[in-house]
């Protein structure tokens, strides 16, 4: 598989590395099927991780989309036709498996329309994408001092949520299904467009200290604390701009000094077939996020996790079948517009 030209690799690695932790987290959610994952603090710190993976996701819409040159009819009908009509085509996928395996009825019909689950990230993300415009053209006409003052608002509500604070003064469900989201697309867009004069080597070492010690504290606290850390966290917020920031200067690096070793093996990846993954991954990722409920729960049904041994497993199972099932799906002509590949 070739690498697009027109892409940016960090871009694609974010991408990548997003999906692989939704599914580690939904590998995890299951595990085992006679334990609640909340009674494991290994289970939970490791789960902590994993977190990353939705925020990362919405960081990449706001790089990606921010600040871009496009018309409001343009931009609807491109993003939610992307969003949506993959989002009906597995709902429907899934439903006729429903149906398959537990016969067909008109009850079923109603108990579908209103109990059966919409991915709470498609809610979400069509959520950011209406609002989406109103912030690019703030930024265009703000630039990153904008998103900078946007993002200090943003961080002082989310403080005050994490201290309960704020419960009073606004309404704690909005923010906490929307306004995290928004914040998190406007961080991606400061990050993939401040530059913080620092040359990339030592921004990347910073960053990666930075990222080691987030993790190190949401795992402490997950596992002593059997608490989940939710993404609403600080310390997830700075874990995830320090790994966007690593890779981002990375790359930089690796562009700037092509002799270094460390260059050298950057682009050893992005060039070798491990860049193909990661490449597929990126594309598909979609598709893998709306299909992959399907597979775990058969995996989990005909392969219960009943030791921690197991989690990898079942987790390598899962996204090597879905990769699998998402690149043969885009090989037909007519599926490949409806199963969501970006």
């Amino acid at each position: 598989m070739l690498l697009r030209k027109d892409r940016i690799f960090y871009l694609d690695e974010i991408r990548a590395l997003a999906i692989l932790l939704v599914l580690l987290a939904h590998t995890i959610k299951n595990f085992p099927v006679n334990i609640n994952y909340l009674t494991s603090p290994t289970l939970l710190s490791y789960l902590t991780i994993s977190r990353m993976g939705v925020p990362l996701f919405f960081m990449l819409s706001g790089a990606l989309l921010i600040g871009k040159d496009y018309s409001l009819s343009e931009f609807f009908k491109k993003r939610f036709a992307r969003v949506l009509i993959p989002a009906i085509f597995w709902y429907i996928i899934l439903f006729v498996s429903v149906a398959y395996v537990n016969g067909f009825n008109f009850d079923l019909i109603n108990v579908w329309i209103y109990d059966a689950p919409v991915p709470w990230f498609v809610c979400a993300i069509i959520g950011v994408y209406l609002v989406m415009p109103i912030f690019s053209s703030f930024v265009k006409e703000y630039g990153t001092r904008g998103a900078g003052y946007f993002l200090l608002i943003w961080l002082v509500l989310v403080i005050l949520t994490n201290l309960n604070l704020a419960q009073d003064y606004y309404p704690t469900l909005i923010f906490g299904n929307f306004g995290i989201n928004i914040g998190y697309a406007v961080l991606g867009y400061y990050l993939a467009n401040k530059d913080f004069n620092i040359y990339s080597l030592p921004m990347v070492i910073f960053s990666l200290i930075i990222f080691i010690v987030c993790i190190a504290f949401n795992m402490y606290y997950a596992y002593y604390f059997k608490t989940v850390v939710y993404i609403e966290s600080i310390s997830i917020i700075i874990q995830c701009s320090a790994l966007f920031i690593i890779l981002r200067y990375l790359s930089k690096y690796a562009t700037f000094n092509p002799s270094k070793t460390l260059s050298k093996i950057h682009n050893y990846i992005k060039d070798s077939w491990i860049g193909a993954i990661i490449y597929a991954l990126s594309i598909y990722s979609y598709t893998i996020y709306l299909m992959h409920y399907h597979i775990v729960n058969l995996l989990i049904q005909y392969y219960p996790i009943r030791t921690f041994d197991l989690v990898p497993v079942v987790f390598i199972l899962l996204t090597v079948i879905s990769l699998a099932i998402a690149f043969i799906l885009s090989k037909i002509p007519v599926l490949n517009k409806l199963i969501g590949i970006h």
